[in-house]
């Protein structure tokens, strides 16, 4: 879901860009229309996210998947450590794995109890050139609630970035797919700490070294420029909403109205995540007694007009998806419906 005043600025700037008579979905990625927009969007995320000069603000295609592989390409040296809790960070690991084999290390998994938590107890190596995590789980529907700690901290942040305060200035890099809680599919917001380009080998394609691409401004070769614009204007919205410490209070009260129903359905619904405390604030998962009682929920739920809520396929059950855009009304609706359907039942 996105915010609605976001879809309309966006439109209109998709069909006229600032009364100049073209969108910006028109405009040269190399003119002073875009500049300007960049700009503006790199000023008003460092804002948001308090992001020290130490780090640069980067807009990449590719997705967060092709993050997996060039990571490392830029930045190993030696091994690296990561933290597999769930589908996304599995992946993140097998990818890099698949590339350079022993080298990636995998010291904690939660994938013997069907990563129904993040994996704990576990400690990372201080001098690995990196440790790799996933704080938000949308499979699965666990997060950290605080993020690790080590000297070059990674984070695939893709499901939850700017749904709360995050402690950038303690990471080496933070990476997220924009289509999870910031914008259309298309556009990658990294943020990487400046001083990690000395690592990057000189047989690093200029494509992929994120020290090209900073030195670029994000326009090495051609940006998604309305991609791009459409974060601009979700980072202008997140202000107006107060900032992200607003939006994690207004994140926190939806996710503790929907796990209020089912922590009070007298076991009808049986959330996934072991660990309260690690339950995700964007991703709520619950199960059903029955598949046909699954069923019968999304298709009632539809009705209703509450859609999207047929869980991961590897998991089942229900998966409710509460990002910033979601209004409070929306998860009590859910809520409301999910005490009826369950008394009902």
């Amino acid at each position: 879901m996105l915010p609605v005043e976001v879809l309309e600025a966006s439109a209109k700037a998709l069909i006229d860009f600032q009364g100049k008579g073209f969108g910006i979905a028109e405009c040269s990625h190399r003119g002073k229309e875009f500049d300007g927009v960049l700009d503006e969007a790199i000023s008003r995320c460092r804002k948001l996210l308090d992001i020290p000069e130490s780090h640069d603000v980067l807009f990449l295609q590719g997705g967060a998947t092709q993050l997996f592989n060039t990571i490392p390409m830029n930045f190993l040296s030696g091994s690296a450590d990561y933290v597999v809790g769930g589908e996304w960070s599995k992946k993140a690991a097998s990818s890099a794995q698949s590339a350079y084999g022993e080298k990636i290390r995998i010291i904690a998994s939660s994938e013997a109890t069907n990563f129904d938590r993040p994996p704990t107890g576990w400690k990372a190596d201080p001098t690995a050139a990196y440790l790799h995590v996933c704080s938000n789980e949308t499979v699965h529907g666990h997060r950290f609630a605080e993020w690790p700690e080590h000297p070059n901290l990674v984070v695939d942040a893709s499901s939850e970035m700017m749904s709360r305060p995050h402690p950038i200035a303690r990471t080496a890099l933070v990476y997220a797919g924009a289509q999870k809680n910031l914008g259309p599919a298309g556009v990658v917001l990294v943020i990487v700490r400046k001083d990690l380009y000395p690592r990057i080998a000189k047989s690093v394609p200029k494509i992929f070294s994120f020290q090209a691409l900073a030195e670029a401004k994000s326009c090495l070769n051609t940006p998604p420029t309305f991609g791009v614009y459409f974060l601009l204007e979700m980072f202008r919205w997140l202000e107006t909403q107060g900032g992200l410490s607003a939006i994690e209070k207004r994140n926190a009260e939806k996710a503790s109205l929907i796990y209020d129903a089912i922590d009070g359905s007298g076991g009808y619904y049986k959330g996934t995540v072991a660990d309260k405390s690690a339950r995700s604030h964007m991703n709520v998962t619950f199960l059903l007694p029955t598949e046909e009682a699954t069923e019968k929920f999304v298709k009632d739920a539809a009705k209703a007009g509450m859609v999207a809520l047929k869980g991961y396929r590897t998991v089942g059950g229900i998966r409710a998806s509460i990002y910033n855009a979601m209004p409070v009304a929306g998860a009590r609706a859910l809520a409301d419906f999910m005490k009826s359907f369950a008394k009902a039942g």
